[in-house]
């Protein structure tokens, strides 16, 4: 729309249209060359050649009267003016004696602040006419335009050479483009050539008659930000004919918003959903349904091939349950294994679904949720192994409570009891030997002593397997020198060596305890199981952030163990919680034929 200001310009003045502009009263101020010749061509008079000072809007007002097509553009006049409608158009005849003709009328505020209208006639060939007439048609009346105006979404109409004929304020929201300018431009400069491109498929279709639907993102005008469309192409067809279509395209950002955080919450939750029809044997399912299953678009989507899916175990079990939920209109719930098409991988699921019926109560379709357990199976399945694992333990450090206690009552019966009977002996003997025979008295004297130092003994080596008093005595590196000394006695069959720095200082009593009771179990468990040749123990320091650190490293060449099988000892456990204790941590590696390495850190403080 071609807007004039006060004075006409000289492009006005070049211009075949008769124009006029008008105050916020309806009383012109200034008109062209066109509407000047126009009324000197029709008989006018100089006043209405000239133009101004008249007041059009009640000339408009006086012809209203009588004239169906005067009504309609003194209304369209009176919204322009008082700015409830930025566009008016009206084609009317103004038939000549020698011919007949049409003009068009156009109205449309005036540009600037001050208000107002600038009126256009423009007359129209019989071509023209026939071109627009779909638009006569659908030629939006003011109340009309006014409800369209009023609405978020963007509502317009365009010909069939791609021209808008009409645009509703919800254009200038999306894209900033004043409405008021968009009737005659290509749909192009509307939308933009990449969005034209995009959308030329779509506008191809409608143009032969097929109405379209599709979603599209759009961006702000600033480019900050990016909205989802949803529009709609409808085809407007003339007695067989396509003239145009409308175009109605709605913000769905919100909408859109809502699906992408219902699906980020169903990938976190690895949560699909999905709707099956009874009837038609159909499922549809979610993207994150589709990925839990491991099927595409590809893969049939009916219930007998996701019934295929499901593990062979776990059929029957599933068949049975959707079939008693449908018999009795209830809940599917149940957990079962798939087998994934795409990578062959057994899934473990949990499925819920609730039966829609019809009015009479028959069953249509399940609609509900699946989502995947398998980590937590996973979690229950070795929840499972170390509660057995702990019962298994438990029983077994019973067990060998009740062997130390048994080892503890047999030495003190078969070593103690029998000096103990001796000094008993001796001492009666003493008592009966009236005579007071010296020689007598030295014997039984000396078997009692005898008796006595080997009760000494036996309890010596009692107390010392309940507490080393070599560590209360003397540092950790003499103590373990001391312990790795016995027991090479013992197992002669092995070589030993150790790293025992001797200026080693290992702060307090506990630690001490700790360390020495881990290396006596890595010396029993070798001599028991390893079947070694060689041993080598280091015991050393080493400093990290966190301070200094006792480091320990017990190896043998033996015949290793599987780390991954359930050990029958309680020593494992035993120095892993010995080691937690002190906050420290313990390493064990291993395998079959390759040796044992323990490998233990503990704060020094």
């Amino acid at each position: 729309m071609t807007s004039i200001q006060q004075p006409a310009s000289p492009v006005s003045e070049s211009l075949a249209e008769s124009i006029a502009v008008l105050d916020q009263r309806g009383v012109i101020l200034s008109v062209n060359q066109g509407w000047r010749d126009f009324a000197e061509s029709n008989g006018g008079s100089s006043e209405l050649a000239d133009g101004r000072g008249i007041d059009y809007l009640a000339v408009v007002r006086r012809a209203a009267a009588s004239d169906v097509l005067a009504t309609a553009a003194l209304r369209g006049l009176e919204e322009v003016l008082a700015g409830r409608q930025t566009l008016f158009t009206l084609e009317y005849p103004c038939h000549a004696p020698d011919r007949e003709r049409w003009c068009a009328c156009h109205l449309a505020p005036s540009a600037g602040s001050g208000g107002g209208a600038v009126v256009r006639h423009r007359p129209i060939s019989r071509h023209e006419r026939a071109e627009t007439a779909v638009g006569r048609q659908h030629r939006l009346q003011p109340d009309l335009a006014a409800l369209l105006d009023s609405l978020p979404s963007m509502i317009g109409y365009w010909d069939c050479t791609l021209r808008n004929r009409f645009a509703n304020h919800a254009y200038r929201d999306w894209f900033g483009i004043d409405p008021a300018t968009i009737p005659g431009k290509h749909i192009r400069e509307v939308i933009g050539e990449e969005r034209y491109r995009l959308n030329l498929p779509y506008i191809e279709a409608v143009l032969r008659g097929s109405a379209q639907q599709f979603e599209r993102a759009i961006p702000s005008p600033d480019g900050r930000s990016l909205r989802h469309s949803l529009a709609r192409y409808i085809p407007d067809v003339v007695n067989g004919e396509v003239r145009g279509f409308f175009v109605e395209v709605t913000d769905v950002t919100p909408i859109k918003a809502g699906e992408q955080a219902l699906q980020r919450a169903q990938e976190v939750g690895r949560l699909g959903s999905y709707t099956a029809d009874l009837g038609s044997g159909q499922w549809l399912g979610s993207p994150m349904l589709e990925r839990i299953l491991g099927v595409g678009p590809e893969h049939e989507h009916t219930n007998t091939a996701w019934l295929q899916i499901v593990h062979a175990d776990d059929r029957q079990r599933v068949v049975d349950l959707v079939q008693l939920a449908i018999r009795e209109v209830g809940v599917f719930d149940c957990e079962y294994r798939i087998v994934r098409p795409r990578d062959g991988a057994i899934r473990w699921l949990h499925g819920i679904g609730e039966l829609e019926c019809s009015a009479t109560g028959q069953p249509l379709r399940m609609i509900g949720t699946v989502q995947d357990i398998t980590e937590r199976k996973r979690a229950e399945r070795a929840t499972q192994v170390l509660l057995d694992e702990n019962t298994r333990l438990v029983r077994r450090l019973i067990a060998l409570q009740e062997r130390e206690r048994a080892d503890l009552a047999r030495e003190l019966h078969d070593e103690l009891s029998q000096h103990l009977t001796a000094i008993r002996a001796f001492a009666g003997a003493l008592q009966r030997n009236e005579s007071c025979n010296p020689e007598a008295i030295r014997r039984h004297a000396a078997a009692i002593d005898d008796s006595a130092r080997a009760i000494y003994e036996v309890s010596h080596r009692l107390m010392e397997g309940l507490h080393p008093s070599v560590l209360e005595s003397a540092g950790i590196a003499e103590a373990l020198a001391s312990l790795l000394e016995s027991w090479g006695l013992q197992h002669p069959a092995i070589e030993w060596r150790a790293s025992l720095p001797d200026d080693l200082v290992c702060d307090g009593k506990q630690l001490r305890v700790t360390l020495y009771r881990i290396v006596q179990e890595c010396l029993s468990n070798v001599a028991r199981h390893a079947e070694a040749r060689r041993l080598r123990l280091i015991l050393g320091n080493r400093q990290s952030a966190q301070g200094q650190l006792l480091r320990l490293v017990i190896r043998d060449d033996g015949v290793g163990m599987d780390m991954n099988a359930a050990h029958a000892g309680f020593g494992l456990l035993g120095m892993r919680e010995r080691v937690l204790a002190h906050g420290g941590t313990l390493q064990v590696s291993s395998r079959k034929g390759g040796g044992t390495r323990v490998r233990v850190l503990l704060p020094n403080s």
